[in-house]
């Protein structure tokens, strides 16, 4: 049964003070609203223990266009980062709380030799795929399938750290399950080089980007098929451009033809430089600033991408600030298929009670009921305090208008409880309702999902805790208590991926420690009810490398026509060696979980 909270306010969202939103110069237009709830010091939630070194945040920023001999006077030394990217353990649950593994389940694929105990130690099919194998120091990431069922992963370092690369270039991983084939994909920079040296001999030959996130989208009119899209945090890593080029921050891949490969378009990417070229030269400034004169401009860390289902353009988080002098927080754009830049908004200056917040969009969301010229969707933000200790994540949700360009919050930023719990990663069900995983405030641990269904037009989200006034100091942080937390699903690690089956409405979590949870929902609105399946353990244990390693699932991916989900599964050393060190190469896999077989009752 699920744990009811607070029951929606069923007003009509006010419209957001114009006056806290940032566009491109075009007229400002909307009325205040009601005021939002008193903000005290007892609703804001304090610093809490968990990632001892966000991705790429804070003190990490001074390395992307360093030139490594140590962080300015002007940042503390960074923390070293704690082993959270993976489970070096068996899932820790009482006797039957798992459920038995089918036969036809679960089978993983990589290289041959690769799967430790699998196979003949559990009830997990292997597949051997000849000529699996990702670049030197490159981890799968991020995954997405295309309607003819390849699957896409993007690459992340050893270090789960985008400002501590570990490859030699930029790739993606990509599978086609019919022929069992795997490709891995470089992507070569402006001047045709597959890899990109950093030009200090101390990071032993470390260069080239990450692949931070992958989506899969339709072709534009005139055009058959779909696309597949892609950001990096660091396409750039101080090496000498006018040898090994420019990589890019926003990246396309098309096939060639009905049958044909799935091949990199130079022509449809763009690199920061060539995104700055569309903006007005003021706007570019802070868009996509020069960091260092001689280097290229900064696209300050594009680290999620979605998209908006009405105009078809995507919103990308921009997980960075602009340097020194400016501001840590990050901000949000808007993309055409053209490379385009449709729309741009900094976050502003957050000071609730006086408190500095830095904010970083990692990740986003898009609403598939959105309605023409206010397409929806929800940021979640990483947040830390001044003092680099690391504050519980919101979730916020935002408007698009395209035929304006403007990017506009609709709700403050919130947290589900104020206990230090955070807002992990989110989801939309095809009815609009928000899904949120939620962490303890151990930054390790699952907390229960948090629903936000949408009754009428509006989720309790913008109801409760709109937009108004000066949101950033008035009532940022605040909490927006669910309007239900589901029982039985805050078992096992912190949810790293979140997907929501379109057949069933079926919403699917994989956690740290491996362990799969399918949450069936029923009914709509306030009168909703779900049913939380018992977790089956995937086995990561089975993968375990020695102990300097570390196995764990990044997001996934639902083949609703082949009922598959498909969730990349990675090997790191995260802080296991000193780092930097050369490039070597770590097994990676995929793990593909039949829906039917999981959800059959």
């Amino acid at each position: 049964m699920p744990d009811p909270t607070d029951a929606a306010d069923r007003t009509d969202a006010a419209e957001p003070d114009p006056d806290a939103t940032n566009d491109l110069g075009r007229p400002r237009s909307g009325r205040p609203g009601a005021p939002a709830p008193a903000f005290t010091r007892r609703r804001l939630i304090t610093g809490v223990a968990g990632l001892g070194a966000l991705s790429a945040a804070g003190a990490a920023a001074w390395r992307l266009l360093d030139d490594g001999s140590g962080p300015p006077s002007w940042l503390p030394s960074p923390h070293a980062s704690t082993p959270v990217g993976g489970a070096t353990a068996a899932p820790s649950l009482p006797p039957g709380s798992l459920k038995e593994i089918p036969e036809d389940l679960l089978t993983i694929f990589g290289a041959p030799g690769t799967f430790g105990d699998l196979g003949s130690a559990s009830r997990i099919d292997v597949v051997d795929v000849p000529g699996w194998g990702f670049g030197p120091g490159q981890a799968g990431f991020m995954s997405a399938v295309a309607a003819d069922g390849t699957v896409f992963i993007g690459t992340t370092p050893f270090t789960d750290d985008q400002s501590k690369l570990t490859g030699t270039g930029m790739e993606l991983g990509l599978f086609e399950p019919e022929g069992r084939r795997f490709t891995r994909l470089v992507i070569p920079s402006s001047t045709g080089r597959e890899a990109q040296p950093r030009a200090d001999p101390a990071f032993a030959g470390i260069g080239g980007g990450d692949v931070s996130d992958v989506i899969v989208v339709p072709a534009p009119a005139g055009e058959e098929g779909e696309r597949a899209v892609f950001t990096s945090l660091m396409p750039y890593y101080n090496w000498d451009v006018r040898t090994y080029g420019q990589l890019p921050a926003f990246g396309q891949l098309r096939r060639g033809g009905p049958g044909g490969a799935w091949r990199y378009d130079p022509g449809l990417s763009r690199t920061a430089d060539a995104l700055a070229g569309t903006l007005e030269p003021h706007i570019a400034a802070t868009a996509f600033p020069v960091i260092y004169q001689g280097q290229p401009r900064s696209p300050r860390g594009p680290a999620s991408i979605a998209r908006l289902p009405r105009s078809g353009h995507l919103v990308v988080a921009q997980y960075l600030g602009t340097g020194y002098g400016g501001t840590e927080n990050g901000a949000l754009m808007v993309l055409g298929l053209d490379g385009r830049v449709r729309a741009y908004w900094q976050y502003p200056q957050v000071r609730p009670l006086g408190v500095q917040v830095v904010v970083n969009p990692r990740e986003v969301a898009a609403d598939p009921t959105s309605e023409a010229d206010d397409e929806r969707f929800v940021l979640i933000s990483d947040c830390r305090g001044a003092d680099y200790v690391t504050h519980p994540f919101p979730i916020q949700e935002f408007s698009y208008q395209a035929s304006t360009g403007r990017i506009i919050p609709r709700s403050t930023a919130v947290r589900a409880v104020q206990d230090g719990s955070r807002m992990e990663t989110a989801g939309f069900g095809a009815d609009g309702t928000l899904y949120v995983a939620r962490t303890k405030a151990d930054g390790l641990r699952a907390d229960r999902l948090a629903v936000y269904p949408k009754l009428g037009r509006e989720r309790g989200l913008v109801t409760r805790t709109p937009a108004t006034g000066n949101w950033p100091v008035a009532t940022w942080g605040q909490d927006n208590r669910p309007d239900f937390l589901v029982a039985n699903t805050d078992r096992g690690g912190l949810v790293r991926s979140l997907t929501v089956d379109p057949t069933t409405g079926t919403v699917l979590l994989a956690g740290l420690d491996g362990l799969v949870t399918a949450v069936r929902p029923a009914g709509r609105g306030s009168r909703m009810t779900f049913r939380t399946l018992d977790p089956v353990d995937v086995g990561l244990d089975h993968l375990r490398g020695p102990a300097t390693r570390y196995v764990g699932i990044r997001r996934g991916a639902v083949d609703a026509r082949r009922r598959v989900l498909w969730l990349p599964v990675n090997q790191m050393v995260l802080d296991g060696i000193r780092w930097p060190y050369p490039p070597f190469k770590l097994d990676q896999w995929l793990l593909r979980v039949n829906l039917d077989v999981l959800l059959r009752e």
